[in-house]
This record gives C-alpha cells, sequence and structure tokens, in this order.
C-alpha cells in the first residue's frame, strides 16, 4: 500500500492532490490511499463539499519502511517527524527540491507551474483524464484556483490556465462562481484565533542556513484583521520563542489589492521592521528569493 500525503498544516492543493494522486495510482494498478496531516481549512472543506466528496482520513500509518508518495512539498521541515522512517516512492509537486533525501531512485514529478494539481492533471494520459470523475476533476480545480488566487499569481502559467479551463468542462463548473465562494471561504478569518490563523498555513525552510518558518494568512480586505495585528504579532513572537526559529514570518496578504504585509520574529532579522510589499501574493516565488537576499546580507 502507498500513502499519500501532503505537508502539514494543508492547504487545498496539499490534501486535493493528494487524493486525485491515490486516485490515479489505483487506476494504473498500484494500490494507493490518500491521508491529510492536518486539520482540513474552512476552503478545503468547502472544494470537498463541492465535489461531494469525503476528507480523507487524517494521519497515515508510521511503520516503518512505509512506502509513500509526497505530494506539494519536499522540504524535510514541512514532513512529519516520522518522514525520515518512510521509504518515498514517488513525488508530485511544483516548489524548489527541499533537501529530501530518499532510500532509492523515486519517481519525481515537479514543474515551475502554480500547483501540485497541475503537476498532476499534466502528468495524466488522454485517457486517464478522461475516466476521470468529474468530482476529482473539481478537486483539481479548486486546489488549482487555490495556489494561484484565482489565475492572479505570479505563480500563474500558461499550462494552469488550459488546466483550468479543461478542468472546467470535465467537471461541469462555471469557473466564476466557483472561483468566487472559494476565495470567500479562503479568506473567513470569523472565529479564528491568531494563533489558529497563523498554524493553518504554516510551513518550514531552511534558508541561507536558516531556519525560517513563514506562515501566510490571505484577506479579501484589511480591514478583516485590524483588530487582530496585534494579537497575531504577539502570536508570532510566542512562535518564535517555542520553536526556536532564526526567523518566523507572518505574511498577510490582501488578495484584493494585490500586496502582501510582512511582520518578523525571531534573532535573524531582529532589525528589520514590519514592511508592505506591493505586487507580493506568493510565498514560494517572491518571499523566498526576497527573504534569501535578506538573510545574506544580514550575514556578510
Amino acid at each position: 500500500m502507498i500513502n499519500v500525503f501532503g505537508h502539514i498544516n494543508p492547504d487545498s492543493d496539499a490534501i486535493c492532490t493528494a487524493v486525485v494522486t491515490a486516485h490515479w495510482l489505483n487506476a494504473t494498478h498500484r494500490e494507493a490511499c490518500a491521508w491529510r496531516l492536518g486539520e482540513a481549512n474552512r476552503e478545503t472543506c468547502f472544494i470537498f463539499c463541492e465535489a461531494g466528496l469525503p476528507l480523507p482520513a487524517l494521519s497515515p500509518p508510521r511503520a516503518e519502511g512505509t512506502e509513500v508518495w509526497l505530494v506539494d512539498f519536499t522540504e524535510p521541515a514541512q514532513g512529519p517527524d516520522w518522514l525520515c522512517h518512510c521509504n518515498v516512492t514517488g513525488i508530485v509537486d511544483h516548489h524548489r527540491l527541499g533537501g529530501l533525501a530518499t532510500r532509492l531512485p523515486p519517481e519525481v514529478w515537479i514543474k515551475p507551474v502554480g500547483s501540485s494539481a497541475t503537476v498532476l492533471w499534466l502528468l495524466m494520459s488522454e485517457a486517464e483524464r478522461n475516466s476521470l470523475p468529474p468530482a476529482f476533476s473539481v478537486l483539481l480545480l479548486g486546489a488549482l484556483l487555490s495556489d494561484t488566487v484565482n489565475l492572479r499569481s505570479p505563480t500563474t502559467t500558461e499550462d494552469d490556465i488550459r488546466t483550468v479551463t479543461q478542468l472546467c468542462v470535465r467537471s461541469g463548473v462555471d469557473r466564476k462562481s466557483f472561483a468566487r465562494r472559494l476565495l470567500s471561504a479562503k479568506t473567513d478569518t470569523g472565529g479564528l484565533s491568531p494563533q489558529t490563523l497563523i498554524d493553518k498555513d504554516l510551513k518550514g525552510f531552511i534558508i541561507a542556513g536558516t531556519d525560517v518558518r513563514i506562515s501566510q494568512v490571505e484577506v479579501m480586505d484589511r480591514s478583516q484583521l485590524s483588530a487582530l495585528t496585534e494579537p497575531l504579532r504577539a502570536s508570532l513572537s510566542w512562535l518564535a520563542g517555542q520553536t526556536g526559529a532564526g526567523l518566523v514570518v507572518l505574511m498577510l496578504t490582501n488578495i484584493t489589492d494585490n500586496y502582501s504585509t510582512l511582520y518578523f520574529a525571531g534573532p535573524a532579522l531582529s532589525q528589520t521592521g514590519a514592511c508592505s510589499v506591493p505586487g507580493m501574493l506568493s510565498r514560494k516565488k517572491q518571499l523566498l528569493p526576497w527573504l534569501e537576499t535578506q538573510l545574506n546580507e544580514c550575514q556578510e
């Protein structure tokens, strides 16, 4: 049995694409089961509700040598602490290579596109696409539109645009209505504590030799979190102290006005104050290179 899962603190791409990857593996006569490594956020729950499918179960078996496929990550810091005991035999991702070591040569499918959902769709043959049930097309469509912010992120490619068009046809989904409701769920912060907001999309990286944790919170309107800015910053400082990370970053992204406000905690950039960066929507394509430059300059 192949266990398929995405990163901890999973987003829609990590869960939705893991489910469709497991379906694809089973269709190609490789027994597989999808899992999630954390609670599904409101947007992911919306996508599964639209697809009429149940969420995958929480946390796979952890036996030594378990065969796994990773979806949407290769950074060891973004996986469970028991990942090092697994046998990674496959990867579907759209991020940079993150230093993962494997026991044997795995199947690796990584492409610089807007989502892992796009990578999987491009990997499928035409016959496999034609046999994909509409509900699974909804999952891929939701994951793709989420990661590309409805094709507005700078990570969006022509492959993503073509894939969205094809998935809309195969799923029978009206993209305009679906995307509007998806982004509403994505940016719904009502009733969530500052720590929950930070934890729900928190990822770990090693950048310029520094242990870095980055949380991205996306909103439609900056006023959504005006009353929570200081509690969020306090939670950020608490997280830095608890983890011992050199740098913890909160990327507060306004997807309507296309900018991010960055807040920092930890010793690595202790002299850097909060700043707003116009046009910054992407953690992987924009924030990570920016942080690497800042950290390298501090070390010179």
